[in-house]
């Protein structure tokens, strides 16, 4: 079984202005994550592995390692403000906090990292783990707080209305 790496202190996602590629540095860049939109996914790697982010029904995004599912996140509220990710021996929850553009992983009700964007947007969002986290669970936590739209459903669940015929 492969070592994942974990990630412990501060860290950050970081992307250009308008661009599809971000990059997860804690240091030195843990891994680097192209997004593509059309097909609501994200592809990648961890180091030298690469990794797949990509919706699995509806409010449902798992993380793939070669093909092999690793975690997984799953929408808990209406609204999309609470997630659950798990896998690999982890939980935890993502909750949005009630300033604007910030979010926790918490286990249980105690938060353990703090995910916050900029004011005008999430192209920058820092990490602030006070336990060490699996940068697979950190990597799903930004495909939902990043473009949480495009986490909500697989594009094959999305189905076009019937025309009416008069």
């Amino acid at each position: 079984m492969r070592r994942h790496p974990m990630i412990m202190g501060d860290a950050r996602f970081a992307s250009r202005f308008l661009s599809n590629r971000w990059d997860l540095i804690a240091g030195e860049v843990i891994g680097t994550f192209v997004r593509l939109p059309s097909r609501h996914l994200s592809q990648g790697r961890i180091g030298a592995v690469p990794v797949e982010m990509r919706p699995e029904g509806w409010g449902t995004v798992v993380f793939l390692e070669d093909g092999r599912e690793l975690g997984r996140i799953v929408r808990r509220s209406w609204w999309g403000r609470r997630w659950e990710i798990s896998g690999s021996g982890y939980g935890f929850d993502l909750v949005s906090e009630p300033r604007p553009r910030r979010w926790s992983l918490r286990v249980g009700a105690f938060p353990v990292a703090t995910i916050s964007g900029t004011p005008w947007s999430y192209n920058r969002l820092t990490v602030r783990a006070d336990v060490s986290l699996p940068a697979w669970a950190l990597a799903l936590a930004w495909q939902v707080v990043a473009r949480p739209w495009e986490a909500a459903a697989e594009p094959r669940s999305l189905r076009a209305v019937a025309r009416l015929v008069v």
